[in-house]
């Protein structure tokens, strides 16, 4: 019988909750199965089998047989009198939101509510009286412990002998609207009104937004140690729940959580983060052994009565989270206005590259490198991107590559460089000015360097022109043959297999240099220009210089000077030997075009040029 009672009761309900909810006419054959239900209640309501349980206690509230039938559960009953605005509640309101306020007017039990809410649903109140029907209202209220509550009130009008009113059930739907339904911890919805409260909060009061991330969870998730995603979740919002108080803790979507706390000092968010650290430095039981948790953790601080928002303290922890992810995992990383500006970076960057692959807008400007002991002849150019940013405008490197690498475009951007670049080497304008012997150097990425299709796509396009592969020499940083050693160093011997030269760009920048010129097939090797500032004036650098420059000679590698930019720099590598320079005391990079238009074969330095250069 019990259960009889209560699937009536849920039909009851959920129809109600439908015909309230419908903005036209009242459907018909909802209307005919509501009655219908209504009816079979009244017959089961009107035997002595009933259990106590599923009776209506009203409290004292006075209800005709109808909506004694609509209110037949547990929810608390709620019965309002326009007339003289007496609000009567049943005592499980009591119960539920630690309220005990007897009598009450309905303006005086809607201060309870959202402040948001308040003037709304008071409107509604008095309409849905006016009108005869069902209706339904949600808002949100405070509860006696200081905990939000999300309330669906669903009403039924009334005409009696006291004027007309409204009576209905006050339903706590605070699980559908603030929880999440896998974990049981707060949702996205908690968590902004959470925020909302602290920003609200008195004038200078400080507090935190705290955003933990499980970077490796989803693929754990989808490991033969969990059956599925939930299982996972569930597990660490068990562990989450011991640490924190309930209703602190809210669960985001990707094995994200998220709470907001007071905020001191770093030192104090280090003390009440480091449990939750430790926690998940643990290892996870499973049915197929231990697994590891990865994490991160993004600390954005704000006061209340600030200019931020809630999307904007939402905005901010997923920044920080992102670049913590790309830290490393483990610490605490907190959020500066730094963040934004690499953000608006990166977006501009992008949608640079975007445009440019789009439109033909990668551009390849050119730099000498001069023989000293040929007399300044242009051996060699390197090419150099650019992109074109609008109609006149030229986007340098440092506006797009991050961004290039970080999104993967850097392969497009590489491809039309080197197709480019490889082109000036067959272009007939060239080879009347510089001959038929002068060299393309062409930057590799490190991404490029770990390619797979490395080789074969750049023979593609050397054939593609029926370019000579000996006059193309790729170069190659330190630490892009360290990102993959075991793949750059397969690529770089089939490269030289096929005639391509290797240079070892930016030497001297980085800690074991010297290791790689004895590990990679190498047949060049460019000298950073951090060696060259100041070597006229530094005698450790020129000794140093001297034995690099002896060294690479030893081991016939060619030597390229970069960054010489003064006379007496010049003047100080030649003396040491050096016999190819590259660097603006020759010439800048610029286009193709400006390089015909305003290049000689051989070069003088730019104190010695003609003007017109």
């Amino acid at each position: 019988m019990g259960r009889t009672v209560q699937a009536l009761c849920h039909d009851i309900r959920y129809l109600a909750d439908e015909l309230a909810a419908g903005s036209t006419s009242p459907d018909e054959k909802r209307l005919a199965h509501l009655s219908t239900c209504c009816n079979t209640l009244l017959e089961l309501l009107g035997t002595s089998s009933v259990p106590e349980a599923f009776r209506p206690s009203p409290d004292g509230i006075s209800l005709s047989q109808h909506e004694r039938m609509l209110l037949c559960e547990h929810d608390v009953i709620w019965h309002w009198q326009a007339r003289n605005d007496a609000l009567t509640l049943s005592s499980r309101w009591e119960t539920l939101y630690h309220d005990n306020v007897k009598p009450r007017l309905l303006a005086q039990w809607c201060q309870k509510l959202h402040p948001e809410d308040r003037d709304r649903v008071q409107a509604l109140c008095h309409r849905a009286a006016a009108t005869h029907g069902l209706s339904r209202i949600e808002f949100r209220l405070l509860d006696g412990l200081g905990q939000w509550r999300f309330v669906r009130l669903r009403t039924v009008s009334h005409d009696q002998a006291g004027g007309a009113g409204l009576t209905g059930v006050l339903s706590d739907i605070t699980h559908e609207r603030y929880r999440d339904p896998v974990t049981g911890l707060g949702n996205s919805s908690l968590l902004d009104q959470l925020l909302e409260d602290a920003l609200g909060d008195a004038p200078g009061a400080r507090h935190a937004l705290i955003k933990i991330t499980l970077v490796n969870a989803t693929l754990l998730s989808e490991s033969e140690h969990f059956n599925n995603t939930r299982e996972l979740e569930t597990r660490i919002a068990e562990l989450l729940a011991e640490l924190l108080p309930a209703g602190r803790l809210m669960a985001l979507p990707d094995f994200s959580y998220a709470l907001v706390t007071p905020f001191h000092d770093q030192k104090a968010m280090a003390r009440l983060v480091e449990p939750i650290q430790q926690m998940l430095s643990l290892p996870l039981e499973t049915h197929m052994g231990r697994v590891w948790l990865s994490h991160v953790v993004g600390v954005v601080p704000f006061e209340s009565g600030s200019s931020d928002d809630v999307k904007a303290l939402r905005k901010q922890a997923r920044l920080t989270i992102t670049n913590a992810s790309g830290a490393g995992v483990g610490g605490i990383h907190y959020y500066t206005d730094e963040l934004q500006t690499q953000a608006a970076r990166a977006r501009r960057g992008e949608q640079l590259i975007r445009a440019a692959l789009a439109c033909d807008g990668v551009l390849c400007f050119l730099q000498p490198i001069v023989s000293v002991s040929e007399g300044g002849r242009v051996v060699a150019f390197e090419a150099l991107m650019r992109l074109r940013d609008g109609e006149e405008g030229i986007a340098m490197p440092g506006a797009f590559i991050e961004a290039a690498e970080s999104t993967g475009l850097i392969h497009q951007l590489s491809q039309q460089l080197i197709d480019k670049a490889l082109h000036i080497l067959v272009d007939p304008a060239f080879t009347q000015r510089f001959g038929r012997d002068f060299v393309i150097n062409i930057n590799l990425s490190r991404h490029q360097l770990k390619d797979a299709m490395l080789v074969d796509d750049m023979m593609r396009l050397i054939h593609k022109h029926g370019a000579d592969p000996r006059r193309v020499n790729l170069e190659i940083t330190e630490s892009a043959v360290l990102a993959e050693p075991a793949v750059a160093l397969r690529n770089l011997v089939r490269l030289r297999e096929h005639g391509i030269s290797i240079a070892l760009d930016d030497f001297g920048s980085g800690y074991s240099s010297l290791s790689q010129l004895c590990e990679l097939p190498l047949d060049c090797i460019k000298i950073d220009r951090r060696f060259v500032m100041d070597l006229e004036r530094e005698p450790r650098k020129r000794h140093v210089m001297t034995s690099v420059i002896d060294l690479c000679r030893r081991l016939e590698f060619r030597v390229v000077i970069e960054g010489v930019e003064e006379s007496a720099t010049l003047k100080t590598v030649c003396d040491m030997g050096a016999e190819q320079i590259q660097g603006f005391i020759y010439a800048r990079p610029m286009s193709s075009q400006d390089v015909l238009g305003r290049l000689d074969a051989t070069l003088l330095p730019v104190s010695l040029q003609p003007a017109s250069l």
